[in-house]
């Protein structure tokens, strides 16, 4: 019972580990990260731990950047950022219109952790009966990192190893399941190609589980458009919204009970779940959403630190202030952008109508003093000229009428 209740514990901390790391502390920070300038356009921060260490000879090649900017905070007027946001990069969204109210570098490139997770929840989902059983083997139950606690020998259905997979972030659970779908490279392969589906352009995922890998990459627009979707599945998203199921043992365990460890949910009555995540090298990272209002919106936090808020309250202030927007009045939309070139002889579409972020526009142009009376004298100084010139002219003739209205 003390290795079941150890279980128990990681699994509800929802805190996988790398399975190289170092012995430094956790990085601390006394504000958010400046990104004006795009550091992360091409590659994620610089690892802290081995865990990314590649194969010689098997170096992975990064994506090609096809979004660069702008990578600064995106916001309407009268959204403020929380102090408490300590994320490097940040967006929220509306999950039925897909505008985009505010965002922090949203093509910047960072470690996923969990988070990724939801892909591998999405193939499952399409491929896999959830009431078929599966029996887990030993290499499934000795994963490293978060654990829902799953047993070599136990038999659990897909169902439950769903639950095992987004509510206590079971690496173990995440085994099991892409064993049932063909292997760990058959689940690879599936999982980035419905990233591509889904219209990502700067997510790699070098691991199911999240834990690092070489190569793994991904964006905080890119996780929106992954949940996003997932928020309008039914079936995710009740399980998402979960607050606690009870969960099978095996041999002589008795079973036990599995709580969800997304703490928007289990703190907000408006809450209605999302996914936890963090490594030494992704730091801490976490997707929530809320509905208010008849609104339904959705965060994403990447690369975190904890010094003033946890990722799940970091979340929380971010929807909060987006709530207080009029609708309509966003920085973009999350849906998929085409990445064709462009025609040179196509009129530019209106930004606020297309895929993406746009740069936030400058509401105090117009409430200038200075700037409007220099308007005013310019447009007074037309009409005289213009008055000028038609009283100077020479008479003109009075049209006839004919074929004139």
């Amino acid at each position: 019972m003390k290795i079941l209740a150890s279980l128990a514990l990681v699994a509800a901390l929802g805190t996988p580990l790398t399975p190289t790391s170092t012995a430094e502390a956790p990085p601390t920070r006394e504000h958010a990260p400046v990104t004006d300038d795009c550091p992360h356009a091409v590659h994620p921060p610089e690892p802290r731990t081995t865990s990314e260490v590649p194969v010689p000879g098997a170096e992975p090649t990064p994506l090609p950047v096809v979004h660069r900017g702008p990578c600064g905070v995106s916001a309407p007027p009268g959204l403020t950022v929380p102090d408490e946001v300590h994320a490097s990069a940040w967006l929220v969204a509306d999950i039925d219109s897909g505008e985009i109210i505010a965002a922090k570098d949203p093509h910047g490139r960072y470690r996923p952790a969990s988070i990724i997770k939801m892909l591998l929840a999405m193939v499952v989902l399409e491929e896999l009966d959830r009431s078929s059983e599966v029996v887990v083997g030993r290499e499934s139950a000795d994963q490293i990192g978060s654990a829902v606690g799953i047993g070599a020998g136990g038999t659990y259905t897909v169902d439950q190893l769903l639950h095992g997979l987004l509510l206590a972030s079971g690496n173990d659970a995440a085994h099991a399941l892409a064993q049932e779908l063909g292997g760990d490279e058959v689940t690879l392969r599936r999982i980035n190609d419905l990233a591509r589906e889904l219209g990502t352009t700067d997510t790699v995922a070098a691991s199911y589980s999240g834990l690092d890998a070489p190569g793994m990459s991904t964006s905080a627009f890119d996780m929106g458009l992954v949940y996003r979707a997932a928020y309008r599945n039914p079936e995710l998203l009740a399980i998402m919204g979960t607050g606690h199921i009870p969960f099978p043992g095996y041999d002589d365990r008795e079973g036990y009970e599995v709580w969800n460890d997304n703490g928007l949910l289990r703190n907000d009555p408006e809450g209605l779940g999302g996914k936890t995540g963090y490594t030494d090298d992704a730091n801490h990272t976490f997707v929530g959403a809320k509905e208010h209002g008849g609104r339904r919106l959705f965060a994403v936090v990447l690369d975190t630190t904890v010094e003033k808020a946890r990722p799940w309250r970091q979340a929380q202030l971010l929807l909060d202030a987006a709530f207080r927007t009029t609708a309509g009045t966003g920085v973009g939309l999350l849906e998929p952008v085409d990445t064709a070139p462009e025609s040179t002889a196509a009129p530019e579409p209106d930004p606020v109508e297309v895929p993406g972020v746009r740069e936030p526009e400058d509401p105090r142009l117009l409430e200038e003093p200075g700037v409007i009376a220099v308007t005013v004298v310019v447009l007074l100084a037309l009409v005289t000229a213009v008055l000028s010139v038609r009283a100077s002219g020479p008479p003109r003739r009075r049209p006839s009428g004919r074929g004139n209205r």
